[in-house]
């Protein structure tokens, strides 16, 4: 980038240039101690504030993060992932409120296994609670019909907004939190169907740690503790059969996993794909649940072959989570360098002088035009300290527009973690950017 600066500079500009080195000087040296410090692994928590993504407030209150428009990028793009990759595999979403009577959580069973971990509200005559998992509200709208046996599998998702009243020592960076989103399904199948689908269900999650890169996760067979008859549902006959069940299912697969004991969720066995975050801290960020007691207590039915009700199975799976642990986990699995489709900003250019203003803003807008999330730095400082910037807010690409840019109606490109380019056609790159994001490489 040196060499290309001196080729198009004359002497009034070099000698501009030094004036606004030294005048940028300090600012300059406090990014490079930030860049320094970078060796160190740091914690979401960190890496949401030093990015601009997200942080708490007092006034709002612990375990409630505020996100940036950056932060918020980062969670829609998870978001559009995984409803566009459930949709194409047959999913329905639903809409269910945030809260409910308390009646709803007494059938489910919350209030008896779960009730130190909910919120209330109490009004006049009523009681509410904020909802901890969706999985009541879904059964409900299973139950708003007659269902066939030939309907079956029913696939509910959503994005669901929920609520759990985590201990203060508990809560941590956006990994932890007390109101979250999460990527809730719930998969209702006849016993016929209960194996196909749930290994229907890894494959999905498969396909986001791959997607997502995943590669250091774990699989924990979760399973419940017989003496402890306040957390479980206490019928240890469906207990031993659907774990047997899972274990089955697990074995063929040749899947590798740990046991745990006493990790169960309190209706049924799971299996949940585990992670550490720098902290040392293992995490559940996935999960695929056995339910043999909601369908029960909800009475849920379908009618098969011979006109007779049956009960169904219901599988609970998380495809990629919660949306905020999963962010969380991937700053720090990549210290805040996402790939181009996750980036909060994917381009930045960068004017060389002030006579390139006018350039660089309108290669700008044509980034902008082909749906790219992009920013023009157009203040009056050397492009060394503009590019320094640009890398310390780990955007994907910078793109340098200069005097010789303009007579070639070319570009200068910066690839992070890569040496620059020059005479880059903008069309040919932008076709190859458009590709990558598609593409989510």
């Amino acid at each position: 980038m040196d060499k290309f600066k001196d080729k198009i500079l004359s002497p009034e500009e070099k000698r501009g240039e030094q004036i606004e080195q030294h005048k940028n000087s300090e600012k300059i040296e406090k990014q490079e101690n930030l860049m320094n410090t970078e060796k160190k692994l740091k914690s979401n928590f960190e890496l949401g504030k030093e990015l601009d993504l997200f942080f708490p407030h007092e006034l709002v209150g612990s375990g409630l993060a505020l996100l940036t428009p950056k932060g918020a990028t980062i969670k829609r793009e998870l978001e559009r992932f995984i409803v566009d990759e459930e949709i194409k595999r047959g999913y329905q979403f639903t809409a269910t409120p945030v809260m409910s009577k308390t009646d709803l959580y007494k059938i489910s069973g919350h209030l008896d296994h779960y009730k130190e971990s909910m919120f209330f509200i109490k009004t006049a005559d009523e009681e509410f609670a904020l909802r901890p998992m969706t999985c009541p509200f879904q059964f409900l709208i299973y139950k708003n019909k007659i269902r066939s046996y030939k309907d079956l599998p029913l696939k509910y998702a959503e994005i669901s907004t929920l609520f759990r009243n985590e201990k203060s020592g508990e809560l941590m960076g956006i990994t932890r939190l007390r109101q979250f989103s999460l990527s809730d399904g719930h998969i209702i199948c006849r016993p016929d169907q209960f194996e196909e689908e749930f290994k229907g269900t890894l494959d999905l999650i498969n396909y986001t740690r791959k997607t997502l890169k995943l590669d250091d996760l774990w699989y924990r067979f979760s399973k419940w503790d017989p003496k402890n008859k306040e957390k479980y549902i206490d019928d240890p006959k469906a207990w031993e059969k659907s774990q047997a069940s899972m274990k089955k299912i697990l074995d063929e697969l040749n899947l590798k996993y740990i046991e745990a004991e006493d990790e169960a969720a309190f209706y049924g066995p799971k299996l949940d794909i585990q992670g550490k975050y720098v902290s040392g801290k293992e995490d559940t960020l996935l999960t695929v649940q056995v339910d043999f007691a909601l369908p029960e207590k909800f009475d849920l039915n379908y009618i098969d072959e011979k006109g007779e009700p049956r009960r169904p199975i219901v599988i609970h799976r998380s495809s990629i989570g919660c949306l905020e642990r999963m962010m969380g986990y991937l700053l720090e699995k990549t210290q805040g360098n996402l790939p181009t489709w996750l980036s909060p900003i994917q381009v930045k250019v960068i004017s060389f002088a002030n006579k390139n203003i006018e350039k660089t803003e309108e290669i700008t807008r044509k980034f902008q035009e082909n749906g790219m999330r992009v920013e023009a730095d157009l203040k009056d400082a050397t492009v060394n300290y503009k590019v320094r910037e640009a890398e310390l807010e780990k955007i994907p690409y910078i793109i340098v527009i200069g005097d010789k840019e303009e007579k070639t109606n070319t570009i200068a490109v910066r690839k992070k973690g890569e040496r620059p380019s020059f005479g880059i056609k903008i069309e040919e790159f932008i076709e190859n950017l458009i590709k990558e994001i598609r593409e989510r490489k």
